[in-house]
């Protein structure tokens, strides 16, 4: 997911213009920008941190990035796909580990 301080429909032109696929969110209080201090200092902006953050809620890496967005992107899914399956989905049964 995607989440910008842009309003909704500008984020709604910039994945059409880009052909994104995945769902994008604004956030224009900048309640979450809050929460995870991305924040740019003297208040210019937000900066580009990309959080995996596996279906427990648990953040396996974070990473800032402005430069490389092919790096960037190429950085996540590398950490995606190195999550053991166990360690990303929730369990379903209360059993023990």
């Amino acid at each position: 997911m995607g989440i910008s301080t842009d309003s909704v429909a500008r984020l709604k032109r910039f994945a059409e213009e880009c052909g994104i696929s995945f769902p994008m969110a604004s956030d224009a209080n900048g309640e979450v920008t809050r929460l995870y201090d991305v924040r740019r200092r003297f208040g210019l902006g937000t900066s580009r941190v990309t959080y995996v953050i596996d279906e427990r809620g648990v953040i396996r890496d974070a990473f800032h990035n402005e430069i490389s967005m092919t790096s960037h992107a190429l950085r996540a899914l590398q950490v995606v796909q190195s999550l053991e399956p166990s360690d990303a989905a929730p369990r379903s049964d209360n059993s023990t580990p």
